[in-house]
């Protein structure tokens, strides 16, 4: 009987092990085993984009891309400014996957300072990459941790990331001066004192040179004088000065001064980089794989930072948020179409690589058919699944794809009906 107690022990504990080597981390959804996940696959047809256009398209993106240097007020009222303070009457969860207290929240809020709203009014730009956050506070606020889709990497206190060079206007500090409250071109939120420099008139028109690259590839490192400064994100302007890539340093009282760094060619050219299949092929290769960051955090992208970082270098300007960047040109209503009419009419209707697909929440690049299926590239977190208790669960991707608009339908757990072929909404025409 000992014998057998042992035997059976072993026997458990190795099936209980290859259980777990056989786990979702090993397994791959088809769409990522029968489509290529070469983007270059899927250029050979591409659409015509009219030179006068682009360059047109390019003014308006420089001329959003500055507009906080153009503000003399907060363009929001602080009431809406202070939208955050509403996840003080929620349930939420701390890092350490415990419930937030009311006191935590007073503590951010006092530490917000909104008395103070919009009565510094200066101009800044920030020196490195960084992060927009909700509450002056690197805390992370989820909902409930033990449910899918609320716990990591859904950090609510993280409204966006910043690149190095993007233009600020300085509403406030906080209580403790460590984050002033800025609006960018595209969001409000705190920022890190220690990721800006502040700039004058005099400063601002010499960065405003003219003449724009934009990093073309993601993630290279970026040197002053063998020093290093930061990662660059594909897509971060830098102005071109006297032959020079210009950024902008800092005193110690945070005054900033130009600074000029070298960057190799191949990682960045001039804006707006011509529509074509070379350069298509460049900028979806650097962003492929990429792992999903909601909301940017750990300086990744989630879907509309994925969609809006594919468009910059060809200079047209998409706003920050999946809706938002539905208002980008010409929108056709799919919602009420069944599965196999929204396909249709996206293949139909869709132009590879200028067309976006739209469904709450979400937000993906068409880039062409294979059989009559249309096929997306996005960054995306997971497909919805049904447990065994009947709650939802997620089959995480984790990263930038390519896919169908059903990835994951063979999944015996797969929800068919809050897939994302039946939530699409609607498709936007990114032609003006």
């Amino acid at each position: 009987m000992k014998k057998y107690f042992i035997n059976t022990f072993i026997i458990s504990s190795v099936l209980l092990f290859t259980a777990c080597s056989k786990s979702q981390t090993n397994v791959e959804i088809n769409d990522l085993k029968t489509l290529s996940q070469n983007p270059s696959t899927y250029t050979k047809k591409l659409p015509v984009l009219d030179t006068q256009l682009q360059l047109s398209l390019d003014e308006k993106f420089n001329e959003m891309f500055f507009k906080p240097w153009d503000l003399e007020n907060m363009s929001y009222t602080a009431k809406e400014a202070s939208w955050g303070n509403m996840y003080a009457k929620k349930e939420i969860y701390g890092e350490n996957h415990k419930l937030l207290s009311k006191n935590w929240f007073e503590l951010q809020i006092r530490n917000s300072n909104f008395e103070a709203y919009n009565t510094n009014q200066r101009y800044a730009i920030t020196t490195n990459n960084s992060n927009l956050r909700v509450f002056p506070t690197k805390s992370a606020m989820f909902y409930d941790p033990t449910k899918a889709g609320e716990g990591f990497p859904f950090d609510y206190n993280q409204n966006s990331a910043l690149k190095l060079n993007t233009p600020l206007f300085i509403s406030h500090y906080s209580n403790d001066r460590a984050w002033v409250f800025v609006e960018t071109n595209f969001a409000l939120g705190w920022v890190s004192i220690k990721d800006i420099a502040f700039v004058d008139d005099v400063l601002i028109t010499k960065f405003k040179s003219g003449t724009y690259y934009v990093a073309t590839a993601d993630n290279f490192p970026m040197y002053k004088n063998n020093t290093f400064v930061d990662y660059v994100k594909l897509g971060t302007i830098f102005p071109l000065r006297k032959n020079k890539f210009v950024t902008i340093n800092k005193h110690a009282n945070l005054e900033g001064y130009l600074s000029y760094v070298k960057i190799e060619d191949e990682f960045v050219a001039r804006k707006p980089l011509e529509f074509n299949t070379s350069n298509i092929n460049k900028i979806s290769s650097s962003i492929i794989d990429e792992p999903y960051g909601w909301g940017g955090l750990m300086n990744h992208r989630d879907c509309s930072s994925f969609t809006r970082d594919f468009f910059a270098p060809f200079g047209i300007y998409l706003k920050r948020n999946s809706y938002g960047q539905t208002q980008r040109g010409t929108y056709i209503k799919l919602k009420d179409l069944s599965a196999d009419e929204k396909k249709k009419e996206i293949v139909k209707n869709g132009v590879p690589f200028l067309t976006l697909i739209y469904l709450k929440g979400h937000i993906m690049l068409y880039i062409g058919e294979k059989n009559g299926e249309p096929l997306v590239f996005h960054n995306v977190w997971g497909v919805k699944t049904l447990q065994d208790d009947g709650s939802y669960g997620r089959f995480i991707i984790g990263r930038a794809v390519i896919t169908t608009l059903e990835p994951g339908v063979e999944l015996p757990n797969f929800v068919k009906d809050k897939n994302i072929l039946s939530r699409i909404e609607g498709m936007v025409l990114v032609d003006k």
